[in-house]
Formats: structure tokens, C-alpha cells, sequence
């Protein structure tokens, strides 16, 4: 697999988060709810603008309803 540069990553990354918490049909809001994590946050994360520590990796899985190995997923 080819070296990605941080910036890939994490557009990977959000892209990845955005199309599951839109295939569970869940708004930037409602997420926000869920997680315990403002929205602003979350849409910075699914543009790619930030990365997300461990722990709002484990919030954004428990407000998605998922496994955080799934939200781990997105390189293949």
C-alpha cells in the first residue's frame, strides 16, 4: 500500500464517518446528541480538517451505534 500523507488520511477518514452516519440516516445534530460531541466538531472531522482524539473516536461510535473498529475501517 502507498504512503498517504496525513491530509489523505483524514479526509479518508471523515468521508468515511459521514457516509455511515448518513446510511444510519442521522444528522450532524442528532449525532451531536448522541455523542456528546458539538456538531461543529464532527463536520470539521468529516471535511478532513481535524482528527478526532481516541476518546471522541469512541463517543462518535457509541452515538453511531457501531463497533469502533468499524469507524477504524476506511483504508481498504
Amino acid at each position: 500500500m502507498e504512503e498517504l500523507k496525513k491530509e489523505e488520511i483524514l479526509k479518508l477518514f471523515g468521508t468515511h464517518l459521514k457516509n455511515i452516519r448518513n446510511e444510519k440516516k442521522i444528522s450532524l445534530r442528532v449525532l451531536e446528541q448522541l455523542s456528546n460531541i458539538d456538531y461543529s466538531q464532527i463536520h470539521r472531522i468529516e471535511k478532513g480538517e481535524t482528527a478526532p482524539s481516541l476518546v471522541t473516536l469512541l463517543s462518535l461510535a457509541k452515538g453511531l451505534g457501531i463497533d469502533p473498529k468499524e469507524l477504524l475501517d476506511f483504508l481498504n
